[in-house]
């Protein structure tokens, strides 16, 4: 029997490639560290082990022997280190930070990322002066690590760029944000710049199908890149109202400026309000043959309901970045409103006046038109 081991295997992603591998005849192994063993999880063999370095990985791993590996937490590189030539196929798990223009976005020229982002974007492939661009050249790095060793001969590489992943047992959801508001009555949120940015997601059991797929497509995706998203994206003031109608009210929109909006900062993370992150997963599509297993509206709305169902609690509502402070939001709501007021009144405008560009002629052969068109 084929063997595999997946490194991680308890998050979001992990339940339904342990289900696609076995569906697919595959003695199953999953390597993490054992402190998440969460219910529900297809019954395979555990390896407790710390996946982060050198020594603990052989430790943990001295003796066994696995045809493919999929690499989804821990730190990749040292993990293909280890598995070079010794096992056939490396899939690997990274990150959309591997795309200049993410972390640093007043970096590139144009400012941020390109719309869409393909695989050909320009990558962070120089650390850069600040913390962000060295981050993403990590990333980076990591990510030409594991390809190259693929080139090598070491092993049949994969890898997938990975945007934010969604459903249940995410340690921090970004959806929590909008299902606990809902939870407490709330009746608005605030979001930068109206909640147009486009960001990128993919629900995990979309998210697990693109390294499915890899597996039934070892030569077309040897040693190639692939973008992971949901076909449909929604700004984010469409995944505000979807999450908060899944959750049982749909929430009202308060905008503020990027600069005020810090209470909506764990919505966006890495991307702030304006940079636009829409991943181009065509590649996948014409490649490999991916379609969504399940719809991102359908998804979203499961999402909100497992939440609700098994709301945030212990250390994963400690550690989750949102504050929900109430009553500072409703100062600063306060706060602008009274500032729009009182910049309306020092510094009014007029309205521009905006008529179509082409001639309105009353009658026929009418010269210009009463406007000179």
């Amino acid at each position: 029997m084929k063997r595999a081991l997946i490194v991680g295997g308890t998050g979001p992603t992990g339940p339904h490639v342990i289900q696609g591998l076995l569906e697919r005849g595959y003695a199953t192994t999953i390597f993490h560290r054992g402190t998440h063993e969460p219910p529900g999880l297809p019954e395979v063999e555990h390896i407790h082990g710390d996946p982060h370095f050198p020594e603990t990985i052989a430790a943990a791993l001295d003796g066994r022997e696995f045809e493919l590996v999929v690499a989804m937490y821990g730190r990749i590189r040292h993990l293909a280190d280890y598995f070079a030539r010794r096992c056939a196929r490396f899939i690997g798990v990274g990150g959309i930070p591997v795309y200049a223009g993410l972390m640093d976005p007043e970096g590139q020229r144009p400012w941020g990322l390109p719309v869409p982002v393909r695989e050909t974007a320009p990558l962070s492939d120089y650390p850069g002066d600040t913390d962000g661009s060295r981050f993403a050249h990590m990333i980076y790095r990591t990510e030409r690590h594991v390809l190259d060793l693929g080139e090598a001969g070491a092993f049949n590489a994969a890898y997938f760029r990975y945007p934010a992943i969604y459903g249940p047992r995410q340690p921090t959801p970004m959806e929590w944000s909008v299902v606990r508001r809902v939870r407490d009555g709330r009746s608005a949120m605030i979001l930068p710049n109206g909640g147009l940015i486009l960001t990128s997601r993919c629900a995990a059991r979309n998210a697990a199908e693109y390294l499915l797929l890899a597996i039934d497509h070892p030569e077309t995706s040897r040693n190639q890149a692939y973008n992971c998203t949901d076909d449909e994206q929604f700004t984010q003031r469409q995944w505000v109202e979807l999450i908060s109608r899944g959750a049982g009210r749909p929430l009202d929109i308060f905008s503020l400026p990027e600069e005020l909006a810090t209470p909506a900062e764990p919505l966006t993370r890495m991307l702030g309000g304006s940079n636009h992150c829409l991943l181009d997963n065509a590649k996948a599509r014409h490649e490999l043959g991916y379609r969504d297993r399940v719809s991102a509206r359908d998804a979203l709305q499961e999402t909100a309901a497992w939440y609700l169902a098994n709301p945030l609690a212990g250390n994963d509502a400690a550690n989750h970045p949102d504050p929900f402070d109430y009553a500072a939001e409703d100062r600063l709501i306060a706060a602008y409103q009274r500032g729009v007021a009182a910049i309306q009144a020092e510094a009014p405008f007029p309205k521009a006046s905006y008529h179509h560009s082409y001639a309105h002629p009353k009658t026929p052969g009418q010269g210009p038109d009463h406007r000179g068109r």
